[in-house]
């Protein structure tokens, strides 16, 4: 037999074994697991979904990536929502996956309790204000009558599928960062996300803090590293092109990524991680690609900060929100604290 991991999904759906009063699975890694979670992430420009097990795992061949115009109308993203979602929840009725419920990991400002879009000024899926994309979804999707349909913080889920089943899951208290556009955060205590406490700010976002003339988003993200490096002469609209002449030892590459990481540790050391006894950093987004090239300076920063004993990488960055909403999920929302802004 081909290698497991290499089987295509249609595999599994047509060799999948079934008695005739319950899911019997039979396909390698999946014994006896009769339930699943169908869960989306939603990023500015593209939606990742995908099936996922109590266990974190993805169902083979189920991770799928498709395109949104964030700026697009209401109508379209809407719809494009429910596509990415259909897609996945067909796949688990052919393979006749009991669906526990469905997750969508997405940024706020948003209700996530009653599923109500109050982004604006955020740049992006400003057409949702205001737009009950619960409802709205629960109408177009194939699933029976109550199954949950759940939203949550996309920081939190990417917390959640991390120190579950990645980085920080040997740690009891952890931060886990997202560098990208912006700088996302969330807590965690014995794998809970916490909203407050001593040293969480409000929502666990620390990038909202004062720092400088502004906050501190606005020194730790995508536009602040390409500014920097345009401040010391260099040139490119992309931050991956930035890693590259980094690695290819542009001086002025390597040192706004080692000036970030040394302002962004300096940051910590002083505010947020002494005070919550944070054992574990975990950093993932898009920037963490390049997580070699600013963790020396970081950690540095970091050295004197007794309580953490480890600043990470994340171990799944493509993944992981997906296997923090099916936990979500999974979980009730038992421990988990649950914006509801």
């Amino acid at each position: 037999m081909r290698d497991a991991c290499f089987l295509p999904f249609s595999w599994y759906l047509s060799n999948v074994l079934f008695s005739s009063n319950e899911i019997d699975w039979q396909f390698p890694g999946m014994e006896n697991q009769k339930q699943v979670a169908v869960c989306m992430d939603v990023g500015g420009t593209s939606l990742k979904s995908g099936i996922l097990t109590a266990e974190g795992s993805l169902v083979p061949g189920s991770h799928h990536d498709d395109p949104v115009d964030s700026h697009g109308s209401a109508e379209g993203i809407i719809r494009a929502f429910a596509s990415s979602l259909r897609g996945s929840l067909d796949a688990a009725s052919a393979a006749r996956c009991a669906v526990a419920g469905v997750c969508i990991a997405i940024c706020g400002p948003f209700d996530y309790a009653r599923g109500i879009s109050l982004m604006r000024g955020v740049g992006k899926y400003e057409a949702l204000y205001g737009v009950n994309v619960k409802e709205r979804l629960q109408g177009m999707l194939p699933v029976p009558d109550g199954t949950p349909l759940l939203f949550d913080i996309d920081s939190s889920c990417f917390a959640r599928g991390e120190v579950w089943f990645g980085a920080g899951a040997p740690f009891d208290r952890v931060i886990v960062f997202t560098v990208g556009s912006g700088l996302g955060s969330a807590f965690a205590v014995n794998r809970r996300i916490v909203l407050e406490g001593p040293g969480v700010p409000w929502l666990g976002w620390i990038a909202g803090q004062p720092h400088r003339n502004g906050i501190l988003n606005d020194a730790i993200s995508r536009d602040a590293l390409i500014r920097r490096y345009h401040e010391l002469g260099g040139r490119t609209p992309d931050v991956e092109a930035v890693a590259r002449r980094a690695r290819a030892g542009d001086e002025r590459a390597q040192r706004v990524f080692e000036e970030m990481g040394a302002e962004l540790g300096s940051f910590l050391a002083g505010h947020n991680v002494k005070e919550f006894g944070a054992e574990c950093l975990v950093f993932g987004g898009r920037i963490c690609r390049s997580f070699d090239l600013f963790a020396g300076p970081l950690r540095e920063a970091l050295r004197q900060t007794a309580c953490v004993r480890a600043v990470l990488a994340a171990a799944d960055i493509e993944a992981s929100a997906l296997r923090g909403a099916a936990q979500y999920v999974f979980d009730s929302g038992k421990g988990d604290a649950h914006a509801p802004v």
